[in-house]
């Protein structure tokens, strides 16, 4: 028995050093890699509510990773907070939508000078789902779709996001006041569904607004009955915060009791001052419901007014065929006398007239869409209407149907006091992102959380910093199942916040609303800086915290599809992490070996909406990769002596007119202009300098009298009447124009349409059957075509639309134009397989020999020499950027293409390995342009790859 436990001692001695070992190994490792930021000397308020304490914490790649005391040569950067308060970032617990930010990242400001981090978008409206035109203009249907947009675009902060019931019901039944029929809630059921799946955290309500307000109980239990299959929560603003509070507590709990799910209730109040005596009962029945192992919980603003659509204080009954009706009748005088009647005597309704006194003095006016009354935002409707010389009733009508967001005075400060002092409480702006939506007129919008550190920790010591910071963070990260951040401990997100507590102040007003507050030093997310000194950085390192519901299995860098070759595992892992690092929708690889298919892989999504996965013959958007191929015809035309690569354009296009501009001279020099020069980009445009004349075609169309867009003939008769940026031929600048005008002289000189010349000609040959033309709008997606994922929003060049807000990959330029310089579309198995035809000049089955080397020719003058007469790195040839060894002999030819929603490249290397990568997004917040990041990558990884001889995937792809 002794010599059994020695036995068991001298292994555990040994497993002891051996860990030991490792651990000094593994901390020596680290030591070697410097902290990103080190956070010194700052009194921790570490989001549990114990007493704070002083010390350093250091931050790299995005979580906390050593707090104590630390040495600042181990971090690229320090921040001195000393004096200071380190906390962990701030939950808004109500902040409306996220989509400001995707368009402008400065509408953050007001939540970083705030301290927020992550913000909970939903109330009973959401940004998903939409209607079929309305995700025409925004590009997203559903919640898939809008949260890759966010991940693209990159934000400042964090979202959560809810699914709304007021979006479901509207989508699915409209505005109307009825139950909804068995199939209507199983298709709102499935919105919710797929809303879940795709990240968000549950479902939302307003049930004080129309349409919403006339949901009865059940139905809104079904909906979060899904939410709660998937462990999401029910969030509700209440269905009475006045008079019938307790009662709306009830049904809150009965819907969560019912579905299954936690509850968690928006900017708890108890409004009107014959209610303020319930917020103490409120308060009690959220505890007992805790109490007996229910998860329930609210949040607050710090404000005795509140903030709504003025509309709202009148009864919802009026609203059951829609607002706009109500609104072109309330100058029916017996219609206001009834409004007023029921706003002046009748209660069982949320009724804010009777919430604020009934004294119009009570009521402000934030912001309106009305210019007479624009000059008096901030006042009482009673002030207002002094100043106009007209009765408060006539006022209050006239501002309903003008967006008027009013803000009725009807809390007390002592409720606010005693609902923070509850350990389950959080805090909300009840606005989000100050954009030029109605609800930032509201101080809140700016002020939410220094009023709560200033006002009502600092000077009235309702409760302390600790506490306030940890209901503000760690509860609030809890109530929105974030359970990796909200606190300072190691091996947590690194939402970290620094400011001065002495210094901390609201400073906006109901009349200056925007006003940013002061004492926030700096704020990070995910680690990075994006408030620092008190002053907004570019950094847009947030994004989308998904919920339970989500299956990360099926991310966009989890899926593959294709054939998997263990000799290639490590082009799988580049290309996952890749799509991980930069949260890019989807890809496809393809990589021949002399001549052979060796590697075929589709990555991610085609079309995230509908859940289809990327394959290797999915279609692309190649973009400017068209151009290889518009070369390679032109070449064809000169090895049949139809052409001379000297000869200049326009003596065989001569039927163009140029269009001059009144007082405008043609200039001569565009005659002269070769197709050796065309092709080689030295036309003498230059974009840089003047501007890119595909991508002004309602400026063309215009000036020629012509519905926009602009086709070929608009083009080059404008561009002709034009002066070039330089002489032709003096120097290299990259010209779509110059590349349109080939796709002319192919069909002048052929009497065939560019298309069908190139398909018969250049691709039926080589095997490939699928490549076309492509299409502007969603519409004419052609079969096996990827959606395009782009953030962006822009006005359409489209006359049937023109200006208007569309997607930029569906309407921002006219693709069908576009044809010979950028719109075809192609898998990245056809684009190898035709770098692969030039492979071996004697066998060329597309051109002669002597063409296919022509290619590689190095431009004279300052298109291939620099200044000194030494040769470029890299220039362009006859259709391909050819980039040189040291010795400036070709070493590999390329070429890239990019438009809003598709990014690709087409490598031919010089050891007989060609590669094809396709992107379904051009860029995102960490990259500017995903395939110039993935180029380097995928070379690195190719080079280790043995090489294979008896491999051939293309017979799979006939």
């Amino acid at each position: 028995m002794l010599d059994a436990n020695l036995s068991r001692l001298r292994v555990f001695t040994l497993l002891f050093v051996l860990g030991g070992l490792m651990t000094l190994t593994a901390g020596s490792v680290l030591a070697e890699k410097k902290y990103d930021v080190l956070i010194q000397s700052g009194r921790v308020v570490d989001g549990t509510g114990a007493p704070w304490y002083i010390a350093d914490v250091a931050i790299r790649d995005g979580k906390i990773v050593a707090i104590g005391r630390l040495d600042a040569a181990d971090a690229e950067k320090t921040i001195d907070a000393t004096g200071s308060i380190v906390a962990p970032g701030f939950i808004d617990m109500m902040g409306q939508t996220a989509t400001p930010m995707l368009e402008d990242r400065r509408t953050a400001e007001n939540l970083l000078q705030q301290g927020i981090t992550t913000i909970n978008a939903g109330e009973g409206s959401s940004e998903a789902p939409l209607s079929d035109d309305r995700a025409a203009q925004v590009g997203w249907q559903n919640m898939s779709e809008y949260f890759q947009l966010l991940d693209l675009g990159g934000l400042p902060v964090n979202v959560v996001q809810t699914v709304g019931h007021t979006q479901v019901r509207r989508l699915v039944v409209g505005e109307v006041d009825r139950r909804p029929t068995e199939d209507e809630l199983e298709e709102m059921k499935q919105h919710v569904r797929e809303a879940m799946e795709a990240g968000a955290i549950g479902v939302s309500t307003a049930l004080i607004y129309p349409p919403a307000v006339y949901a009865k109980t059940d139905e809104i239990a079904a909906l979060c009955s899904v939410a709660g299959e998937y462990g999401g929560r029910y969030y509700t603003h209440m269905r009475n915060e006045g008079d019938q509070l307790l009662e709306a507590i009830d049904e809150a709990l009965e819907i969560g009791e019912k579905a299954g799910t936690p509850v968690h209730i928006y900017h708890l109040k108890a409004a009107g001052k014959q209610n303020w005596g319930k917020m103490q009962l409120a308060l009690a029945k959220i505890k007992e419901a805790r109490a007996e192992g229910r998860q329930v919980a609210a949040d607050i603003y710090p404000y005795e007014f509140n903030g709504l659509g003025l509309e709202a204080l009148i009864h919802p009954r009026h609203f059951s065929q829609g607002s706009g009706k109500l609104f072109r009748r309330l100058d029916d005088e017996s219609l206001r006398a009834e409004i007023r009647e029921e706003m002046e005597e009748t209660d069982g309704w949320e009724n804010w007239y009777r919430h604020a006194g009934s004294d119009w003095n009570r009521v402000m006016i934030g912001n309106s869409n009305s210019k007479r009354y624009a000059k008096w935002h901030g006042q009482s409707i009673a002030e207002i209407a002094e100043a106009a010389g007209e009765d408060p009733w006539d006022t209050f009508f006239n501002l309903v149907p003008e967006s008027a967001f009013a803000m009725p005075i009807t809390m007390s400060q002592a409720n606010i006091i005693r609902a923070m002092q509850e350990p389950f409480v959080s805090f909300c702006t009840d606005v989000g992102p100050a954009s030029q939506s109605r609800s930032v007129s509201h101080p809140r919008s700016h002020g939410a959380f220094p009023r709560l550190l200033s006002h009502f920790v600092r000077d009235l010591g309702a409760i302390s910093v600790e506490r306030a910071v940890a209901q503000a963070s760690a509860v609030a990260t809890n109530e929105v199942l974030l359970h990796d951040r909200g606190r300072i401990a190691v091996g947590l997100a690194a939402d970290v916040i620094v400011f001065d507590l002495d210094e901390v102040e609201e400073t906006a007003t109901p009349a200056d609303p925007r006003s940013m507050p002061n004492g926030m030093q700096h704020v990070l997310v995910n680690g990075k800086l994006v408030l620092e000194n008190g002053k907004m950085t570019r950094r847009r390192p947030g994004y989308v915290l998904r919920g339970p519901g989500y299956d990360r299995e099926k991310a966009p860098y989890n899926v593959m599809t294709g054939e998997r070759d263990d000799n290639y595992a490590a082009l799988d892992e580049v290309m996952q992490k890749f799509l991980a690092e930069h949260r890019a929708p989807g890809a496809t690889l393809a990589i021949t070996e002399n001549g052979q298919l060796v590697y075929a892989r589709g990555f991610g999504y085609a079309d995230i909406g509908e859940k289809e996965q990327a394959v290797p013959t999915n279609l692309y958007r190649i973009a400017s990769v068209s151009k290889p191929i518009t070369g390679v015809a032109t070449l064809q035309l000169v090895d049949e002596g139809k052409l001379d690569l000297d000869t200049p354009v326009f003596s065989i296009l001569t039927e163009y007119e140029p269009h001059l501009e009144q007082g405008a001279e043609l200039d001569a020099r565009q005659q002269d202009i070769t197709i050796r020069q065309l092709l080689q980009h030295r036309g003498g445009w230059d974009r840089d300098e003047s501007f890119d004349g595909m991508f002004q075609s309602v400026r063309f169309a215009r000036a020629l009298g012509t519905p926009s867009p602009a086709g070929h003939d608009e083009i080059i008769r404008s561009m002709l009447g034009l002066p070039l940026d330089f002489a032709p031929g003096e120097r290299y600048a990259y010209s779509n124009y110059g590349y349109c005008l080939l796709g002319r002289v192919i069909e002048k000189l052929t009497g065939m349409p560019y298309e069908e010349y190139v398909r018969e000609h250049v691709l039926a040959p080589i095997g490939v059957n699928d490549m076309v033309i492509g299409a502007t709008h969603l519409d004419g997606r052609k079969q096996g075509e990827v959606r395009y994922y782009s953030p962006t929003v822009t006005r359409s060049v489209y006359a049937e639309n023109l200006f208007q807000r569309v997607p930029a990959p569906y309407g921002a330029w006219y693709l069908e134009s576009m044809d010979s310089h950028g719109a075809w579309i192609a898998s990245a198995i056809d684009l190898v397989r035709f770098a692969d035809a030039l492979n071996d000049p004697k066998h060329c089955p597309l051109l002669k020999p002597e063409s296919v080397t022509e290619i590689l020719a190095r431009p004279d003058g300052r298109a291939g020499y620099d200044k000194q007469g030494n040769p470029l790195d890299s220039y362009y040839g006859l259709g391909w950027q050819i980039i040189c060894d040291e010795e400036g002999k070709p070493l590999y030819q390329q070429h890239g293409g990019a438009l809003a929603g598709t990014n690709t490249k087409l490598v031919r290397r010089a050891d007989g390995r060609n590669f094809a990568v396709l992107f379904n997004s051009r860029k995102t917040a960490t990259s500017s342009n995903l395939v110039n990041d993935a180029t380097g990558l995928l070379n690195a990884a190719i080079d280790k790859v043995p090489v294979a001889t008896d491999t051939d995937l293309y017979e799979n792809y006939e």
